[in-house]
């Protein structure tokens, strides 16, 4: 009995899809109908099974393009853009799960006392809503990127990995935090909203330690854009750490898995797991390295020896880190986030008062984890859910050497991923929802244009 071809209507009925998604199939190469006698599109079981193996790739979130590759056996990345689709589902989950929580709380809560309150319903609201990232919102504005902001009639251009900076005369400076992903020292891509991201969130933070510790901020003339007052940088990096975890060589896990138990002037004790909490947060500082060097591990003991920080100026660079963190930490458990560890910058003004400067709790300078999902993981000997750039780094470390090699063509879906991620975490650390740049005017324009207004500073 010869097979049984259907006709495009009866092919798209039975595989649950549009006649004109069978055409684009057709027009992306991924499908290949017969033709009768006439000349008329038919689909016999090798078309159809083929179609079967579309869909199914469709379901996991991938591109037309990338699916077609797969097909012809050309796409060596499928491992790592599996593993992009398990952390949208992964996040898809989180969600659900809380949403799912916060509607048995309030059934409790009705069961015993008969009411809700106008609070409780507004709380269950805010919960419940199961916020989900409006991505067609964003994609609408993805090409809008910030490569550099390099303006030649503003003075004191210094460049950092990220930010681009100007020192004015009357002791103001501008930072520009731009869309560039570094790792490795070095540049790897642009991530769409990254900068803006940056900005907002140290925003924020800056905004809830005030109290604590004076920062640098003047103003916000731009969304991507901090005009800060200029400080003399203190020469020890700060880093807080409340958890065993991190990959770095000056990470405090990288060291207790070479065995070592002191460092950084203290003492861990044996049997820790990665990424378990620490029996108290302690400081790691760093020395801070010229371009091209590493950093180096510093005690207390180092810095006031080799003349860094006055002890007076180390007890209160200490005190306030320590206070900053907690604040953070409390901060970010209000919004099921944990924060593990965070950098600090400080800086004297010209009247000698202790500044925070650059950034503060933003998903670059701080490693946030979803806390619901960390018992479970940590149990599994698993690394925790988070919010920071390492499907990226992952993938270039997985394909070469990133300290030396040219770096691979990055997809775009996991760039795409990883803007996704970065505007989750402003969303989830600030409990605001992120308004990306208009699709025009471009990016660049908009931030030129704001650093015009400092032309005759």
């Amino acid at each position: 009995m010869s097979p049984r071809f259907l006709s495009p209507n009866e092919a798209a009925s039975r595989l649950g899809v549009s006649v004109r998604a069978l055409r684009l199939y057709e027009r992306k190469g991924l499908v290949r109908p017969a033709r009768t006698q006439a000349g008329w599109r038919v689909y016999g079981p090798e078309q159809i099974e083929r179609l079967h193996q579309v869909l199914t790739l469709k379901s996991l979130g991938l591109p037309l393009t990338r699916i077609a590759d797969i097909l012809r056996g050309r796409d060596a990345d499928l491992p790592a853009l599996l593993a992009l689709q398990d952390d949208v589902l992964a996040a898809r989950i989180y969600d659900l799960q809380r949403a799912r929580r916060s509607v048995q709380a309030a059934r409790e809560k009705l069961a015993r006392d008969r009411r809700l309150s106008l609070d409780d319903i507004l709380q269950l609201a805010r919960e419940a809503a199961m916020p989900t990232l409006d991505e067609a919102r964003l994609s609408a504005s993805a090409h809008q990127l910030l490569g550099e902001a390099i303006d030649p009639a503003l003075p004191g251009l210094y460049r950092g990995k990220v930010r681009d900076n100007y020192d004015l005369p009357d002791g103001r400076r501008i930072l520009v935090t731009s869309d560039r992903l570094s790792a490795f020292d070095r540049v790897l891509c642009l991530v769409p909203f990254k900068g803006q991201v940056l900005n907002g969130v140290a925003r924020w933070a800056f905004e809830q330690t005030a109290d604590i510790c004076p920062n640098h901020v003047l103003d916000y003339p731009d969304p991507n854009i901090v005009v800060g007052a200029r400080l003399t940088i203190l020469p020890v990096e700060i880093v807080v750490r409340g958890y065993l975890a991190g990959t770095t060589s000056t990470s405090i896990l990288t060291m207790y898995k070479a065995g070592r138990r002191q460092m950084y002037g203290q003492t861990l004790p044996d049997g820790l797991a990665p990424n378990q909490v620490l029996d108290q947060p302690i400081i790691t500082p760093t020395s801070k390295a010229d371009d091209g060097a590493h950093d180096e591990p510093l005690t207390a003991q180092d810095i006031l020896a080799r003349g860094l920080l006055t002890e007076a100026q180390w007890r209160q660079v200490s005190e306030t880190a320590l206070a900053l963190f907690a604040r953070g930490q409390a901060l970010a458990a209000e919004r099921g986030l944990i924060l593990a560890d965070t950098k600090y910058e400080f800086g004297l003004d010209a009247q000698g008062t202790l500044r925070l400067a650059d950034e503060i709790h933003t998903p670059d300078s701080s490693r946030y984890w979803r806390a619901d999902t960390y018992p479970q993981r940590l149990a599994a000997g698993e690394r925790p859910d988070s919010f920071d750039k390492d499907v990226i780094r992952d993938w270039v470390a997985a394909r070469c050497d990133p300290y030396a090699d040219p770096v691979p063509d990055i997809p775009p879906e996991l760039i795409w991923k990883t803007a996704l991620t970065y505007v989750e975490a402003y969303e989830r650390i600030t409990g605001q929802t992120f308004e990306p740049p208009k699709p025009t005017p471009p990016v660049q324009a908009r931030v030129m244009a704001a650093l015009s207004r400092f032309h005759s500073a």
